[in-house]
């Protein structure tokens, strides 16, 4: 019977981490985060990313337990006991990948347009088409692609990040920002710092899979809450908050001072970030499924494995169509919200999952153990767990029924799924 190949080592699993988090989230976002934040945007991505990290230490102890492609789905169904919160669990992380990766597509779609005048919408389906049989044709050929991306998007942060402490000239008042405007713009840029979660996915792809998936979590997360920082203070440094506060197109504008009518490589760069994240998005939305059918939760039809390229060519296809039919859903921000709540509701359980299998567990394999602990319970497990639900609390309240909706059909999948 064929299986999933193990290409993933650490640098390749981080690069594959940070790629997923760095892209359409500070691309799209940082705009709209700023209208809420003001000066204080950058605070915002560091309430996010310490949320992140908390979750994300929880996230790397249990893939060192239970290195399965079902991941999230399997980390709260062991810890919990309990099939329908895991399959729960599973389902916010599969919804979070596919209308993620519809999302993107869209924004994806509209910096394509600025160089190519086409259909945006054909432009979004062939874009979700393309990266889905790239992601059928092996989990190889999906690291080289990525690889490639993640250089291109990296050099445009690093750049946008050196210009504004070299050449910034706005003078913004960092230390001016309302608390109550700071959380909800971290309630925002949360999606920003989404995808440390997918990497756990990866786990029978990776070679030495304890080792490797925790390790690439915790230093993805880290890279990031750097980057994020940096690249949203250079940002004020170079336009101000007002302008950037006001921008559809904040990254354009940051750049258009600096570069003129050059400001076009950066719509390039755009289309490296986001496409990145759309073909990662997809990898870690057939993976999941495809570990969530292995595990009975989903149908079966999901679990065969090409014997040609050892992808799980059912589980590919089924993303596919799944997030095409999500392009129907085109608001970046409402979409943001409500993927923020699916995966912070997630991992509000995760944490739980994980206080779960030490209790239940203490003697369990684990070569990566969260610190902090009293008795046996991790500290940043529940502070993960406290934290996640306070964010939601900062969403809005069509995204949080959205959200809630979600989770009920999902209770509903389930019990129809067991019968």
């Amino acid at each position: 019977m064929a299986r999933l190949k193990r290409e993933f080592n650490l640098f390749t699993a981080t690069v594959f981490g940070v790629s997923v988090i760095v892209g359409a989230g500070i691309y799209s976002l940082i705009g709209a985060a700023t209208a809420i934040a003001g000066s204080g945007v950058w605070l915002s991505f560091v309430v996010a990313a310490t949320v992140a990290a908390f979750t994300g230490l929880s996230y790397a102890e249990l893939s060192s337990l239970y290195p399965q492609a079902g991941s999230s789905f399997l980390f709260v169904f062991k810890g919990l006991r309990s099939k329908m919160l895991g399959f729960i669990t599973g389902w916010l992380i599969l919804f979070e990948a596919m209308v993620g990766a519809a999302a993107i597509a869209i924004a994806f779609s509209n910096y394509f347009i600025t160089l190519v005048p086409l259909p945006m919408m054909a432009v979004a389906f062939a874009t979700i088409a393309i990266f889905s049989i790239i992601n059928l044709m092996g989990i190889r050929e999906s690291i080289r692609l990525n690889n490639i991306m993640f250089v291109m998007e990296i050099l445009g942060i690093l750049f946008v990040i050196v210009a504004g402490f070299l050449l910034g000239g706005a003078h913004p008042d960092l230390a001016d920002f309302n608390l109550s405007s700071v959380l909800s713009g971290a309630a925002l840029v949360f999606f920003a710092m989404l995808g440390f979660e997918m990497i756990a996915s990866e786990s029978e792809e990776a070679k030495d899979s304890k080792h490797t998936i925790p390790y690439a979590i915790i230093l993805s997360i880290a890279i990031c809450a750097v980057l994020y920082t940096l690249f949203s203070i250079a940002s004020l440094l170079l336009v101000g908050p007002d302008v950037l506060g006001a921008s559809a197109a904040p990254i354009y504008d940051v750049v258009f001072s600096l570069l003129g009518p050059y400001s076009f490589i950066f719509s390039i760069i755009a289309l490296a970030a986001t496409g990145s994240t759309i073909l990662i998005c997809l990898v870690t939305a057939s993976r999941l499924a495809y570990g969530m059918a292995k595990g009975g939760s989903l149908p079966r039809f999901l679990t065969p494995v090409n014997e040609k390229f050892c992808t799980p060519h059912m589980a590919v296809l089924s993303a596919f169509v799944v997030a095409a039919l999500f392009l129907l859903l085109p608001n970046m921000v409402i979409i943001a919200e409500v993927t923020n709540f699916a995966a912070l509701l997630a991992f509000f359980l995760i944490n739980l999952g994980l206080i779960g299998a030490r209790l239940q567990d203490p003697d369990g394999k684990r070569i990566f153990r969260v610190p902090l602990s009293i008795g046996n319970v991790p500290i940043p497990s529940v502070l993960g767990a406290i934290s996640s639900l306070f964010l939601i609390m900062y969403l809005s309240p069509q995204s949080i029924m959205y959200g809630l909706g979600l989770v009920i059909l999902g209770g509903a999948v389930h019990l129809l799924q067991g019968k």
